[in-house]
């Protein structure tokens, strides 16, 4: 460098000082040309470790000197660019994909860069931008097709960000659309018209008008010849869903997917075909349309797209080069491991069809152990079994004595129950006289048939590992054994960890605010009884809680010295010190005042088998933030007195679990599996949002690690069908209940609060569960809840079966629970106690129920108004929300907001470019929640301390009268 450029002008320590977090320019002069110099751009800081120290003199501050080159150009598109700097003799320097170049001899409106892209749609496109100051954050740039026959103009973006050091220039295309349908694709938007080519694997780069840019843009997709779909979204991170167009042969179906780039400001939008069809099984298969004649050869370990062409939605599949007849199957409902039987030679296929909102993946694959739907074994001395598939007419087999069989259903598409007889007698029931000679398996159970006078036969329904089995007995140590190697087992050790309160303080030490305060709280004051010995003690309801708790009162305020007898609906006896108190009548029964934990924690085991507990009396969470908007972010709702008096109090969030292995294999065998969760209110503003998204904001990445995550998404858009429509690998668990409440809230959260334009259902894996989902979701506080204990006593009383509610009811099927649960290898059904407490509730809600949410724009203006202005900032999205609602909002605080939430790590929102749609704030039942504790306060010295109440009381009451002040300015 010595030898291209003179040396520039010293900087002196006392300039330092003088211009701290300031730009101090100095320009080395070229040695060839007088209108070339190389800028360096200084920025002094103060050494942050030490300058919190308090010193006298200046000159004792040590000080970082950062040197920039004044322009940072960043290519942020998966093709390669290339740039010249005007003036600079043609020579072009090259930019590879995700690579960033410092640009040491640029001016600030006065530099000129061409820019040219290569090798896209087969293409040399060329640009020329203008480095200017001021620019929005984001801007476009217009590139020519270079070859003289095509016109064709492309936009791409630029986004500019401007520190006190240099300028950083990132070009980028805010979405890239992924091609993987194998059709060709077309995209419209107004005045945009880009083909897709249905053999090109790179990214198209679209983008929408830059003078629509800002506006709630939504695109059309015509697929080969069909007819533009409806209009969707591509903004909201994280949704998917699909789109249909309409041919006059067919209805194309094609899956969306939208992800977040790793550099945030690009959309990656990845269209499939919505039904595939994968061969991982060890023969080539041959699919075909029930009612079309085409046979579609697979190979093996291959993928590809199946366009449905009529709504039978049935599939017919058989084995290349086989003389047995085609099997049928129904492509539109979950399927998790149908075995298809074959014959004695070929053996069997195992299907599964995994439905989600963005496809229908039907997977081949070979047969495993545990694949079949019943193991049938006769432990029978001379009694044969007639058994077969309920739909079908006639019994299909039979089963002789001392022979076992795997059986798989005749018919896939027909009912997934068996019917069994023994030909030769008429069984009678043991609680009953006569029944019919067919009999139905229902789920896991244990049952004594006679099937005359003289014999016995036991029946037991269990797993091993995976494998159900089915097993008749005249043995009946035989059914003994079977049996205690199922039943539930009383606890052999317990551990309990019970809080009566928790806190949890969320600072941000660099801005010196307490943000949050979480709070865990324990109940009121609770009155349980102990009905048995043996027996847990357990709240009563709300009525008589209230009633005792202000008898015992009025008691204790007159300093009692003797037991006293009060007559409510029974006779209670009082005590003075408050215990072996009683209920005396019709039986005595020991009563003592209490109260619920804030986290209860129980933890039990045995030889085979593990329950857990976890139970969350009340959680609330406070905006700490001064003048915030609702100062109560998230609280549980209190119920209506119809619905609570009769009711023990409940805790917010209670879970239970019993754990225990499947028979002798490691399989986790989940007995019991709920959830209970009591209706809550979340209220969010920006500000609040903005706060949180500081702590999750990640520091600087090393251009290394930008580089290394670029490539990756590059990487990600090579992928083939096959790796995109691979199913879970996770472990797999066996579910035999299984109830969560209510996850319907979650999705309204993410549509309603957040106002986002979501394509599809975010918790689409729902709809895997059962039908009739919405019955689903059951009012939490009429819902009662079973602890570990209390379940396994009650298996462990006696042949007890879970029915209703259980799952498993259908054999063999199996339902797939996505996320942290892995896999469920049996069928969820609904229960109906559930759904009837749910409308009964529903029927006691009184009307006029809280607004609270509203959407659009233009409500986010309702907002604003309510609070003080705290900045120009927030005045200018003020102004722009009311002109042109949230379009606006965001042209106020401009297109920069992509770092207000830098890199969501995994995150399904991203608060930058959805229409963030505003929350009206309504007089409801916020107005009764209390605040656990006022904000922290803190020092000069910003050093986290301890908290004080006395300190916290005074800091908020100070708050408060500058807030005054402020508005009254």
């Amino acid at each position: 460098i010595r030898s291209k450029y003179d040396v520039c002008e010293g900087i002196t320590f006392d300039e330092i000082m003088k211009n701290v977090d300031s730009l101090i320019q100095r320009k080395c002069q070229s040695v060839r040309s007088t209108n070339h110099s190389l800028i360096i751009n200084i920025v002094p800081v103060k050494d942050a470790l030490t300058t919190s120290l308090d010193g006298e003199d200046e000159w004792d501050f040590p000080y970082v000197v950062h040197l920039w080159p004044s322009v940072l150009l960043r290519n942020l598109l998966p093709y390669q660019i290339t740039y010249s700097v005007e003036g600079n003799g043609n020579k072009y320097d090259t930019l590879q994909e995700g690579c960033s170049a410092q640009i040491h001899n640029a001016v600030l409106d006065q530099t000129k860069l061409d820019l040219q892209l290569l090798n896209y749609l087969d293409q040399d496109w060329r640009s020329e931008y203008h480095i200017k100051s001021n620019l929005p954050d984001i801007t476009f740039t217009t590139f020519h097709c270079i070859t003289e026959l095509d016109k064709t103009e492309l936009d791409i973006a630029v986004h500019v960000t401007y520190t006190t050091g240099q300028m950083i220039i990132e070009v980028h295309s805010p979405y890239w659309m992924v091609n993987k349908t194998g059709r060709m694709l077309q995209y419209k938007a107004d005045g945009i018209h880009r083909k897709h080519p249905p053999d090109y694997k790179k990214p198209l780069l679209f983008s929408f008008q830059p003078k629509n840019f800002l506006q709630n843009n939504k695109v059309q997709l015509r697929v080969t010849d069909s007819e533009l779909s409806d209009p969707f979204s591509l903004d909201t991170v994280g949704s998917h869903g699909s789109v249909r167009c309409k041919s006059h042969k067919k209805e194309y179906q094609v899956g969306v997917t939208i992800n977040n780039s790793s550099f945030n400001i690009t959309r990656i939008v990845t269209f499939t075909p919505f039904f595939m069809i994968s061969n991982r099984s060890k023969y080539t298969l041959e699919v075909a349309e029930e009612g079309k004649e085409k046979w579609i050869p697979i190979v093996l370990q291959q993928c590809i797209p199946f366009w449905p062409e009529n709504d039978a939605n049935k599939l017919l599949v058989r084995v290349e080069n086989s003389d047995l007849p085609p099997k049928k199957i129904n492509f539109d409902q979950q399927e998790n491991c149908l075995l298809l039987h074959l014959d004695n030679k070929l053996g069997g296929i195992a299907v599964d069809v995994n439905l989600t909102e963005h496809s229908t993946v039907i997977t081949f694959s070979n047969y495993h152990d545990g694949a079949a739907p019943f193991l049938l074994i006769n432990h029978t001395k001379e009694e044969i079994i007639e058994y077969g598939q309920s739909s079908l007419s006639e019994l299909e087999d039979c089963l002789q004595p001392n022979k076992a069989v795997l059986y798989t259903w005749a018919d896939p598409t027909g009912s997934k129950k068996l019917k069994w007889r023994f030909p030769n007698t008429l069984f009678v029931s043991a609680c009953s006289s006569k029944q019919s000679a067919v009999k139905k398996c229902q789920c896991d159970k244990m049952e004594v048939l006679s099937v005359d006078s003289r014999k016995v036969v036991y029946l037991m329904s269990f797993y091993e590992g995976l494998q159900r089995i089915v097993l008749f007995t005249e043995d009946e140590n035989v059914f003994k054994l079977t049996y205690e190697s199922v039943k539930a087992e009383l606890a052999e050790q317990e551990i309990i960890l019970s809080l009566q309160d928790v806190g949890i303080s969320l600072v941000n030490n660099y801005t010196k605010q307490e943000v949050s305060y979480i709070g865990i709280t324990s109940s009121d004051v609770v009155w349980e009884t102990k009905p048995k010995k043996k027996s847990r003690w357990r709240p009563m309801s709300v009525k008589q809680i209230d009633k005792l708790e202000q008898e015992f009162r009025d008691y204790s305020e007159l300093s009692p010295s003797e037991n006293k007898i009060i007559e409510l609906e029974s006779n209670v006896c009082l005590t003075p010190n408050g215990m072996n108190m009683t209920i005396q009548q019709p039986n005595e029964i020991p009563i003592r005042r209490n109260y619920l934990p804030a986290l209860k924690v129980e933890y039990s085991s045995s030889a085979h088998q593990k329950s857990f507990r976890i139970q969350i009396y009340r959680i609330q969470i406070q905006n700490q933030i001064p003048g915030a908007i609702f100062p109560f972010v998230f609280y549980p709702i209190k119920p209506p007195k119809s619905i609570t008096l009769d009711s023990a109090p409940k805790p917010f969030t209670d879970v239970s679990i019993v754990m225990r292995t499947a028979g002798h294999s490691q399989i986790s065998h989940i007995k019991y599996f709920k959830v209970l969760i009591q209706e809550m209110d979340l209220r969010l503003d920006l500000g609040f949002l903005y706060a949180v998204g500081e702590f999750f904001t990640q520091t600087d990445v090393p251009s290394d690690q930008e580089l290394q995550l670029f490539e990756k998404d590059v990487e990600s858009l090579q992928e083939e069908l096959m790796s995109v429509s691979s199913m879970d690998t996770s472990q797999i668990s066996l579910y035999e209940y299984f109830h969560i409440s209510p996850i319907k809230a979650i999705k309204q959260m993410y549509i309603l609060i957040l106002g986002l334009d979501v394509l599809g259902n975010p918790f689409g894996f729902i709809r895997g569960l059962s039908e009739g989902v919405e019955a689903f979701f059951y009012e939490p506080y009429q819902g009662a809840i079973q602890g570990p204990e209390e379940f396994i006593e009650g298996m462990a009383l006696g042949l007890k079966a879970l029915v209703g509610g259980a799952v498993g009811g259908l054999a063999g099927a199996a339902s797939r629970i996505t996320g942290a649960m892995a896999k469920g290898v049996a069928a969820i059904t609904m229960d109906e106690d559930y759904q009837q407490k749910r409308r009964e509730a529903m029927n006691k809600q009184p009307t006029g129920l809280r607004e609270g949410i509203t959407r659009g724009g233009k409500g986010l203006v309702s907002i604003l108004r309510e609070t003080v202005v705290y900045n120009d900032l927030l005045l200018l999205m003020l102004l722009g929300a009311q002109e042109e609602g949230a379009a606006g909002f965001f042209k106020g605080v401009g297109k920069g907001l992509v770092g207000a939430v830098a890199r969501p790590t995994g995150g399904i929102i991203d608060m930058a470019s959805s229409t963030f749609q505003g929350i009206k704030k309504v007089a409801d039942s916020s107005e009764d929640v209390i605040s656990l504790r006022p904000p922290r306060f803190f020092g000069e010295d910003g050093v986290i301390r301890p908290y004080r109440l006395r300190d916290g009381t005074g800091s908020q009451m100070l708050q408060v009268k500058k807030m005054e002040d402020k508005f009254l300015t």
